[in-house]
């Protein structure tokens, strides 16, 4: 439970940057972000939890899902506009 906690607290990149930032993130800040996010979780998930390769994706693309979908909301999306 406690290494489940750390990986949600670890890969709220996107979401950070939309708080810090609101709408002056830029494409390249948003892009780490996003990848960051995928690092993270899905090295968390594979070594704490013992997910398999697959597990370890899927939970990576999850995570990283909802925290992009939060940070837009918060204004990180913004050098996506045209």
């Amino acid at each position: 439970m406690k290494r489940g906690v750390l990986a949600l607290m670890l890969s709220g990149c996107v979401t950070a940057a939309g708080i810090a930032k609101r709408e002056q993130v830029s494409l390249p800040l948003f892009l780490g972000a996003t990848g960051g996010d995928l690092a993270v979780t899905g090295v968390v998930a594979g070594e704490a939890a013992g997910f398999t390769a697959a597990a370890s994706i899927g939970t990576a693309l999850a995570i990283t899902a909802v925290d992009v979908a939060v940070g837009c909301l918060l204004g990180a999306c913004s050098s996506l506009k045209l």
